[in-house]
């Protein structure tokens, strides 16, 4: 069987508002209209948290049209302000956040029971949400070799002097010439705030191989 239109759709996605009655998707176990998009982001969720389903291309089951009967996006709107989370805190949490909280737990839970026919709950539970994605730690700084302790490159060996200049690749901080540090091995560096091309030395950037001669 495939979802038709009722009364109970607004024909807007639930979580973005954006219309959907051109190409209407659903959270079944939430029973709610969802856009294209938001479709995606809810696959992300897992189907324990969130079922999605075309309402055009996938055939539902008649457990998934009695839970999405019961429902429909002013429904679950209600209910959720009903329990302590009204529209504006709703859509100021992260997307993946909404729907592991107890009301939406609950709300689930709900759906499911009236839609098998049992005791519909009616106490919240505590919901264990995932931890927080960890940001990388910053690219710890290069230790620079300082000019008094380079008497000569650190790659070539070549001695420094009045036109042998020192130079420092910004990735590993060796001191080092102009010619293990050429112009073609510069790359930006945005782990160290660098967004230009900054210097790096041939051992961070190898050079890349010549060709052979009669070959390629």
């Amino acid at each position: 069987m495939y979802m038709t239109a009722s009364p109970a759709w607004d024909g807007c996605c639930f979580d973005c508002a954006a219309p959907c009655a051109e190409d209407p998707w659903a959270s079944v176990n939430h029973a709610v209209r969802l856009c294209i998009r938001c479709a995606g982001a809810h696959r992300a969720l897992g189907v324990h948290i969130s079922f999605v389903r075309s309402l055009q291309l996938d055939e539902l089951s008649a457990a998934e049209m009695a839970t999405m009967a019961r429902g429909g996006n002013d429904r679950c709107r209600e209910f959720l302000e009903a329990k302590g989370v009204p529209r504006r805190v709703w859509l100021a949490l992260a997307l993946p956040l909404r729907y592991q909280t107890p009301a939406a737990d609950l709300y689930r839970r709900v759906l499911a029971a009236e839609a098998a026919g049992e005791e519909v709950p009616t106490e919240m539970r505590a919901v264990a949400l995932p931890p927080p994605p960890v940001a990388p730690a910053p690219e710890r700084r290069a230790s620079w070799t300082p000019d008094r302790e380079a008497a000569s490159c650190e790659l070539c060996r070549q001695s420094f002097w009045l036109l042998q200049r020192r130079h420092h690749c910004r990735r590993c901080g060796r001191c080092v010439c102009g010619a293990c540090s050429p112009p073609e091995s510069a790359r930006p560096l945005p782990q160290r705030g660098h967004l230009q091309p900054v210097r790096h030395c041939i051992l961070c950037v190898p050079k890349p191989a010549r060709p052979i001669a009669g070959i390629g």
